[in-house]
């Protein structure tokens, strides 16, 4: 078989991970697969080797992507081709030469992410979604619900567990956004040290000045590493040698740092709220989770996971692995192709025409003036009810 999966670009981020482990087992399963960016490639997919990448060249605003995706797919026929959010192609779907089995892949919660999937439920060959937290967002408004499979992100595990004393330290991975919980980090990094927190804190991903000034300010600031934008290699390193890693994202269709993390024998702590999270973590020895901005016991729940044994950690990673590998993930996509595959392909009256020009949609939030919309986003990234209030405003 020959698919392709569409992505924006390989910069990083769930999305990107996904779609490389997918095409990395299909071709290890005898498939000639390939991943597709919008962008030009950064390098980053070929991290682990095994993937063939082309791109679109585009840009972020090219008008003429539709376009170029389409002539791509002419001139490189395939029997699949999978879109993962890039909202660029959304509109492609009725354009898809015939012989192609069309799949829209839904990563997010947000309408933004799944409108384009309802749209053209018709000129779709399946939807999945990563998760039944992303599924329960849409499924009653598609006319063919049917079409929807969930399938579980799985992972590309470049370190092999290794048993052995663990230092109480903590891992956060979502550098200094908001939605990823950096403001509640802030918050709860003194309760950690009034309740005996001797541990470091590995916290991973690009952070701004005003962010790092903050977190100077912090008392004990110098047990704060910080790592920035880091290869996964160096994060499946930490994650390894700690105890704990911070999962307090307000919104978490699926959970990639959960499973990397708990592949490494790290327990997750995180938020109580209804995330993808939930799905990952299935015992109370793999994690822990606290009231949505209740720090003190998002605290408590974190310094638990420190005496796990090393039982506990093994039968976690084991689990992680199991479940939620690249090969596991392929396997599940392997079995949606496959029926894909042998159903009767969609009718699409446009097949292999030109599609309109991609538009930049207007954002209503981007229609404030910039003076206003720093302190609403501040205001907003400060409080972890609000934030979760308006999880899915993302994209508006």
């Amino acid at each position: 078989m020959k698919a392709c999966w569409m992505v924006p670009d390989d910069y990083g981020g769930g999305v990107i991970s996904v779609a490389q482990a997918c095409c990395r087992e299909a071709g290890e399963n005898g498939h000639d697969a390939t991943l597709l960016t919008l962008l030009p490639p950064s390098g980053h997919a070929a991290e682990f080797g095994g993937v063939q990448v082309e791109s679109l060249d585009a840009s972020p605003v090219d008008p003429a992507s539709p376009q170029r995706f389409i002539e791509w797919l002419k001139a490189n026929p395939q029997d699949a081709v999978l879109l993962n959010g890039c909202e660029q192609v959304d509109d492609t779907p009725p354009f898809i030469p015939a012989a192609t089995r069309a799949i829209y892949v839904v990563h997010d919660t947000a309408p933004r992410y799944f409108r384009a999937a309802i749209r053209h439920e018709d000129a779709l060959d399946a939807i999945v979604a990563v998760s039944e937290t992303v599924a329960a967002c849409f499924r009653h408004r598609l006319q063919q619900p049917e079409k929807l499979v969930v399938i579980h992100n799985g992972t590309v595990f470049p370190l092999a567990y290794e048993a052995g004393e663990r230092r109480e330290d903590l891992v956060f991975l979502g550098g200094d956004k908001h939605i990823k919980g950096a403001a509640d980090l802030l918050a709860l990094w003194p309760h950690l040290l009034q309740r005996g927190f001797t541990g470091r804190l590995h916290w991973f991903g690009a952070v701004g000045q005003a962010m790092q000034a903050r977190i100077a300010a912090l008392p004990r600031a110098d047990r704060i590493v910080m790592h920035g934008r880091a290869g996964r290699t160096a994060i499946f390193e930490a994650a390894g040698k700690s105890s704990a890693c911070l999962m307090l994202s307000r919104v978490e269709p699926f959970g990639m740092a959960t499973v990397e993390c708990l592949g490494m024998g790290c327990g997750v702590a995180a938020w109580d709220i209804d995330t993808g999270t939930r799905e990952i973590v299935c015992d109370q020895a793999m994690g822990s989770f606290a009231p949505l901005g209740d720090y003190a016991a998002l605290a408590d729940a974190a310094l638990g996971l420190m005496a796990a044994s090393q039982d506990a950690r093994r039968a976690m990673a084991d689990h992680a692995r199991r479940n939620f590998s690249a090969a596991a993930m392929w396997a599940r996509y392997a079995a949606m192709l496959e029926k894909v595959m042998r159903a009767p392909p969609v009718q699409r009256a446009m097949a292999g025409e030109n599609p309109p020009p991609y538009v930049p949609p207007r954002r209503m939030f981007q229609k404030l003036p910039e003076w206003l919309r720093a302190p609403i986003r501040d205001a907003v990234g400060r409080s972890a009810r609000i934030g979760y209030a308006l999880r899915d405003f993302r994209g508006r």
